[in-house]
């Protein structure tokens, strides 16, 4: 048996050491030629995308220029998504003090993991798959209905590679057996879905982007910012001005159009530093104007939601102390499967606007956790009481509004592309959101009530924080469970909408994605969202970026 696995080991790594050295794609350059047809600006969840599909139109030349470099082989673990943060492959920003919530955190400030690196925040994220509700595209523009991008949900669940959580999952099982027994309307639950392969992560830069980046006519330009937008005299975009990994500065120019695939808060920030965006704000920083869109920026959106602790008292949940066995580390690097290969997201739940994961980890470390979110340690201690014990079994409801009402800003600090720009999502400024998550919380407590939960000693935690100590500790009452949120409430991670698409010309982009005001520029990723996705908007991005690749080579699209 440990011959078979020294052998396999020992394949594995020459595998490896050979794919690393000695067959690496021609498409990553290091210097780049002075005109490409499309300059697409971030290798991330679209970018990736977009790289893949215009690459394989032979007449055009396409660059990707991506800030970071590669991804190391942790990010290919699914569970270990976390173990990312704060590290060079993330851009660590962090979010202004906020005044409705976050006050169990150093300076009321939440920490924004963002990927840098070839696959962005795709490899990083903890790779839930979802669609939302038919309903969430209703106030979209023409063209991007729910009707309209079904073909294209079809062709991210094929190609993704969708997966469940394990058949023999007992927390999923007990939590999926509530569904008969709940008296609410409008009831989903249903298994965890999450996109692996061979229990690796699985985003669009292993199924897009890797199998493209053989080809002659992409070129992928790594640890290079870019800086600017530049303009012609008619706001027509030229191309982009960046910075090398060196320091030295150039020019690259574009042909047909610029694609912004920065994600939620670098492309905004790049518009402003641009030229494009607010006047007034513009004129702050000695900006010139190429065009006035008063909406960079804002109409920033994202999940905020209230982990709520389970205590078990059957073996039935993920620990620290299982995952660092033997047996379950071998499971994973000789077979790929076990816990390992999974994001720890068994279910999932909604009810109206009301939603819920179950993450099936019953202990934490509180050394990695406190410093990734930022917690400061009573109010740490007191949202999650194995923060001391390794092996206690329990589980999180993560519990949030599918359709917040709050709205946040995107704004400028410096006119410096380097300095980090000053995100506000203003959590829980609107009391509809805390009445919304509120009617989660107890959602997923009703949940409990099964046979399974009860034999498992399903025993919900509530959290003994100091501000909270004047009201009654039980999650029924709606002043408990707001003060519980204003004070460990976090970010899902979701940062969307800053550069809205819409038919208005108030909006920064329209139905194709164009830039208002100017010519030959557009966004496609997280910013051009109108309004919130009912779940995890990843999925949602790659079918956006299969539409839009048919927009900009201006095919027929189905």
């Amino acid at each position: 048996m440990w011959n078979y696995l020294l052998a396999s080991c020992l394949v594995l790594f020459v595998s490896l050491l050979y794919h690393f050295y000695f067959n690496g794609p021609a498409s990553i350059v290091e210097r780049p030629n002075t005109h490409y047809d499309y300059i697409i600006v971030g290798a991330g969840t679209a970018g990736c995308v977009l790289a893949s599909r215009l690459s394989g139109i032979s007449n055009v030349t396409v660059l990707v220029v991506e800030a970071g470099g590669h991804f190391g082989w942790v990010s290919t673990v699914p569970i270990l998504a976390p173990v990312m943060q704060g590290t060079d492959v993330d851009w660590s920003y962090s979010t202004e003090p906020q005044m409705f919530s976050s006050k169990g955190f150093w300076n009321n400030v939440q920490k924004v993991p963002r990927g840098k690196g070839l696959g962005g925040s795709g490899q990083m994220n903890h790779l839930v798959h979802s669609f939302g509700k038919p309903e969430d595209y209703k106030v979209w523009p023409k063209g991007w209905s729910h009707a309209d991008l079904l073909p294209y949900f079809k062709k991210v669940s094929d190609i993704m590679n969708v997966m469940s959580s394990p058949e023999e999952e007992y927390l999923a099982e007990a939590f999926l057996m509530a569904e008969e027994s709940l008296k609410l309307n409008n009831v989903t639950l249903q298994k965890g879905l999450f996109t692996t392969k061979r229990g690796s992560r699985w985003s669009t830069f292993n199924a897009h982007l890797q199998n493209a980046w053989n080809r002659r006519n992409l070129h992928i330009l790594m640890n290079t910012l870019v800086s600017k937008i530049l303009f012609k005299e008619n706001s027509i975009a030229d191309g982009i001005k960046v910075i090398y990994k060196d320091g030295s500065v150039g020019k690259i120019a574009a042909r047909k159009e610029v694609i912004l695939c920065a994600g939620a808060i670098n492309t905004p920030q790049l518009l402003l530093l641009s030229g494009i965006g607010p006047a007034e704000d513009l004129d702050k920083f000695q900006i010139p104007v190429v065009s006035n869109l008063p909406e960079v920026g804002k109409n920033l959106f994202d999940h905020f939601m209230l982990p709520v602790y389970v205590n078990l008292e059957a073996k039935v949940s993920m620990t620290l102390v299982k995952l660092q066995t033997l047996p379950e580390v071998l499971n994973y690097f000789v077979f790929g499967r076990g816990w390992y290969a999974t994001n720890g997201i068994m279910a999932v739940g909604r009810t109206n606007n009301s939603g819920v994961m179950l993450f099936g980890m019953g202990s934490t470390e509180e050394r990695l956790l406190k410093s990734m979110s930022n917690y400061k340690t009573e109010p740490y201690r007191s949202m999650y009481p194995s923060y001391n014990d390794s092996s206690q079994e329990g589980f999180l409801f993560l519990s949030f509004c599918l359709q917040p009402k709050s709205r946040g800003s995107i704004s400028l600090r410096s006119n410096k592309i380097r300095q980090q720009p000053r995100i506000d999502p203003a959590y829980l400024q609107q009391y509809d959101d805390v009445l919304c998550t509120h009617h989660a919380v107890n959602f997923a407590l009703q949940t409990l009530e099964t046979p399974k939960f009860r034999e498992y000693g399903a025993k919900v935690h509530h959290p003994d924080l100091e501000e909270c100590q004047h009201l009654p500790q039980d999650y029924r009452n709606v002043e408990y469970t707001e003060c519980v949120m204003r004070v460990g409430g976090l970010t899902s991670y979701h940062i969307c909408g800053s550069c809205r698409m819409g038919s208005d010309d108030r909006s920064v982009v329209d139905e194709k994605l164009r830039v208002r005001g100017v010519s030959r520029l557009r966004i496609i990723d997280a910013s051009v969202l109108p309004s919130p996705i009912s779940g995890n908007p990843n999925s949602v991005l790659i079918a956006m970026a299969e539409r839009a690749s048919e927009l900009i080579a201006d095919r027929k699209l189905s």
